[in-house]
């Protein structure tokens, strides 16, 4: 390989890194400004302030607070939407953290939360 050949060479690696790091740089700054969407997976809540499936961003709805309150168990039945799968999977499992969570609002929902 000539010396033209090895500095052309040299010029496309130094650009493919730069590249790659551009676009790791665009990748990071993409994940922090879009918010995380969960998904609801616990019972419907009565008067229809909160129903299975709703999907939200930003985290825990601040409209929830009071029944936070009272049903503290209710933030870990918002779940990532990537999660979906294997969440709905542990509801099923007796003793699990998200059964024991779901088991806990439908006590708090018959006791009138």
């Amino acid at each position: 390989m000539d010396k033209e050949q090895e500095k052309q060479e040299a010029v496309e690696q130094k650009t493919r890194r730069a590249i790659a790091s551009t676009e790791k740089v665009a990748q990071a700054a993409k994940d922090a400004t879009e918010p995380e969407q969960l998904i609801y997976i616990g019972p419907n809540l009565p008067g229809g302030r909160l129903a299975k499936s709703l999907i939200v961003r930003d985290g825990f709805p601040a409209y929830l607070e009071d029944v936070a309150e009272k049903a503290p168990e209710i933030r870990q039945l918002f779940v990532p939407v990537a999660e979906l799968a294997t969440s709905k999977a542990a509801l099923s499992v007796p003793g699990s953290a998200l059964q024991i969570a779901y088991a806990a609002v439908i006590a708090a929902v018959k006791g009138g939360i």
